[in-house]
């Protein structure tokens, strides 16, 4: 072959090799594969491991536990958060059927069951409480998300689960600081408040009756104040347990606050079942309690209000209850007492006289009576009581039983005693300008304003602006009083001493005074209680009573007056026992100043015609 024919073929073979190259790349190229893309797949397969093994690492070390199950709920995979919150390894757990699959129970927050959400593929979650492998029980949060294929089918599902049982259980402190008691555990006003609304709606529907019984430990201060609060904390305690045994596992027992408690009786067949109850809590009372090394035994009044027949309204039931409460202390407390229409007309009245008192508190509409207390062994008027009276535009004068008690329980009787105090000061003042002297002028103090940490100014300022000396004043206080907290009570009357007032103990032989104490006390007089004096001479018991209290205060070197005198032997027998200052109807009624000049004779002329054992009658002096 010579050597164009050589070329030409060499020639034909690079054509023919070029040509079956070039068909190569073309069904090369029609069938996708490309050197590009060849690159680019490997590269996608590149991501998709490393996203794998992002995924699969993020999994692995999720804070959440994580269940991977088949579409029967048969679990494939489990993450190891999964084994640290239940303690269930992976081939404890793969192969089991998840715990909730099957409870048809469960639902979300849109009430949907699990197997509904699977149906429609959304995302469903639930709390429920489950068991650790080591049987301890937790709260736990669970999430599942249904997998499905691209014909929309369920093909795995997927668990998240969470251990919430520290903050089921921070929100469970909260509640109970929110709803409970502190102290006691009891049920706190706001539950209450929701038990009995809730209570009412049960009352309409099923027209049984319900009671609510409303609690006020009596005398609960003086324990407080004299053992302690840590002593009263305890036996607040201990009172809550006592009430919650002495009803059914449904009633509901509440604390309001202080020693104040309330008791909803549910499905009662009659208000006979609550008398029962609170029968059964007096007497469960009874029974002594041991605070600070020392026994005390405490009571309640209790007041009972029925619905549906006394209301269908929870603000009223509540009203009504502490109506009754109240007459039940008024009837002498440890007692109960059932609601009445007339308690309402009562509480209605009460709150007129209460808004009434307030304005003539304002004018000063009150004047000032005096009451002249006899020195029987000189003959003679030694001093006066000074009784306040209400004068009033409508009804003349309103006697002070009346209106008394509401002016101490609303406070108003610090205003009140400042005005009272005031008056006699002025008109002690006015008689002793007149010519009278050696009298002195007596002014009862209540609670309020014996625990009112003005009143040892307000005495100082009240004679400074009347011009009084100190010694014409006396002060009295309530046997009762002082014992509330005797250290106290000699604090403020030793303060009012050196102001240079004397002090008497008033209605003396009715309370629970310690002799120890009373030797401690800086008085100057004791007062009989009228209550011994009006059965003298004939029971033996009054006059056991009386000749000890006043053979008691002459060796204390103490006064003594007998108050509420209103006959000549009770004033002989009380004379005959050397005491010989009196004051009560026999000699005088509470008048006015105006009217004690013509009193003055009046007595004169009676102890001139009387003559008292052990007494010198001579001309009453002034």
């Amino acid at each position: 072959m010579n050597s164009w024919t050589q070329g030409f073929f060499d020639q034909g073979l690079a054509v023919i090799a070029l040509s079956v190259a070039a068909i190569a790349l073309l069904l090369i190229w029609r069938s996708g594969w490309r050197p590009a893309a060849m690159e680019q797949q490997r590269q996608r397969a590149r991501l998709n491991d490393q996203s794998m093994r992002i995924l699969s690492s993020a999994v692995e070390q999720s804070q959440s536990g994580v269940i991977i199950a088949d579409c029967s709920g048969v679990i494939e995979y489990v993450n190891p958060r999964y084994t640290q919150i239940t303690g269930y390894s992976k081939d404890d757990a793969v192969g089991r059927v998840a715990e909730l699959i099957n409870n048809e129970e469960l639902t979300d927050v849109n009430n949907i069951s699990l197997q509904e959400a699977l149906l429609l593929g959304v995302r469903w979650e639930t709390f429920m409480v489950s068991k650790r492998r080591n049987s301890e029980h937790f709260w736990q949060q669970v999430t599942v998300s249904p997998i499905l294929d691209d014909l929309g089918a369920l093909t795995h599902i997927v668990l998240n689960i969470e251990d919430i049982s520290d903050r089921v259980e921070t929100q469970a402190q909260m509640e109970k600081l929110a709803f409970y008691d502190a102290l006691t555990g009891l049920e706190n006003r706001r539950l209450f408040r929701d038990r009995l609304e809730q209570g009412l709606k049960h009352v309409r529907r099923s027209k049984q009756a319900m009671a609510l019984l409303f609690l006020d430990l009596d005398q609960f201060k003086r324990i407080n104040d004299t053992l302690g609060h840590d002593a009263g904390d305890e036996l607040l305690c201990t009172v809550a347990q006592r009430l919650r045994a002495c009803v059914r596992e449904e009633d509901i027992v509440a604390r309001l606050g202080g020693d104040e408690f309330t008791i909803l009786l549910s499905n009662i067949a009659s208000a006979d079942d609550a008398g029962l109850v609170a029968r059964k809590i007096l007497k469960s009372l009874l029974d002594p309690v041991t605070l600070s090394t020392q026994e005390v035994t405490v009571s309640c009044s209790i007041g009972i209000t029925v619905a549906p027949e006394d209301s269908l309204n929870a603000s009223v039931l509540m009203r009504n209850a502490d109506l009754a409460m109240y007459r039940a202390k008024d009837q002498g407390r440890n007692n109960f007492q059932y609601f009445t229409d007339d308690m309402n007309i009562e509480s209605l009245a009460r709150m007129s006289l209460e808004n009434e008192l307030r304005i003539a508190i304002t004018n000063e509409d009150f004047v000032v009576h005096f009451q002249p207390q006899m020195d029987l062994s000189q003959a003679r008027v030694c001093g006066y009581e000074a009784l306040v009276r209400w004068r009033h535009e409508q009804v003349d004068v309103i006697p002070p039983d009346r209106f008394i008690p509401v002016a101490e329980e609303t406070g108003l009787i610090i205003q009140l005693g400042e005005i009272v105090l005031r008056q006699a000061c002025l008109q002690m003042k006015a008689l002793q300008s007149s010519g009278i002297s050696d009298q002195s002028v007596a002014v009862n103090l209540s609670a309020r304003q014996f625990r009112d940490r003005n009143l040892v100014p307000m005495v100082r300022r009240i004679l400074s602006e009347t011009g009084l000396a100190p010694r014409w004043l006396e002060l009295e206080i309530t046997e009762s009083m002082l014992m509330d907290n005797i250290e106290q009570a000699i604090s403020i009357l030793t303060e009012l001493k050196s102001i240079g007032v004397a002090i008497a103990i008033d209605d003396f032989g009715t309370g629970y005074s310690s002799l120890s104490y009373l030797t401690q006390l800086p008085v100057d007089k004791l007062k009989v209680d009228r209550s011994f004096v009006n059965k003298l001479p004939d029971c033996p018991r009054h006059t056991a009573i009386t000749t000890a209290i006043i053979a008691m205060a002459q060796r204390l070197n103490l006064q003594v007056v007998a108050e509420g005198v209103e006959t000549e032997p009770q004033a002989s027998f009380l004379s005959s026992h050397q005491c010989n200052i009196q004051q009560g109807y026999l000699f005088c009624h509470p008048v006015s100043a105006a009217e004690l000049p013509a009193q003055m004779i009046r007595m004169k002329s009676h102890l001139a015609s009387v003559t008292y054992p052990q007494a010198t009658p001579t001309a009453i002096t002034h």
